[in-house]
C-alpha cells in the first residue's frame, strides 16, 4: 500500500467533513468542560480522539474519556486533540493528520 497516496485520497474525501465536525463540536463545549484534570487548565475545552483504520479509509471519533466504548476505540491508530472554543478547526485537522501520519512512518 502506498501510504502517501492513501493519505492524499483520505484528505480529499474527508478534510471538509472533519473540519465541519470540529466546528460543530466547539458549539458543545460547556463552561465547565476541561481538556485535562490540571487545576491550571481553566479554559473550557474538550478532548477529542480520532481513530483511523490501517487502510486509511475509515475513521470515527469520540469526545472526552470514553475509554473502551467510544467510536474511535475500535481503530488501531489514534490522534488526540484538545479542542477549545478559540481553536482553528483547520489547524486541528492538520494536527490530526500529522498524528495519524506518525502512526504509519
Amino acid at each position: 500500500m502506498d501510504i502517501e497516496k492513501a493519505f492524499e485520497s483520505f484528505d480529499e474525501e474527508n478534510r471538509e467533513p472533519i473540519i465541519d465536525l470540529l466546528s460543530k463540536l466547539k458549539n458543545y463545549i460547556s463552561d465547565d468542560y476541561r481538556c485535562t484534570d490540571d487545576s491550571e487548565d481553566t479554559d473550557p475545552g474538550m478532548t477529542v480522539t480520532f481513530g483511523i483504520d490501517r487502510a486509511v479509509t475509515k475513521w470515527n471519533y469520540q469526545t472526552g474519556d470514553n475509554s473502551f466504548t467510544g467510536g474511535a476505540y475500535s481503530f488501531p491508530h489514534w490522534a488526540v486533540i484538545s479542542l477549545y472554543r478559540n481553536s482553528d478547526p483547520e489547524e486541528m485537522y492538520d494536527d490530526i493528520m500529522r498524528q495519524w501520519s506518525d502512526c504509519f512512518y
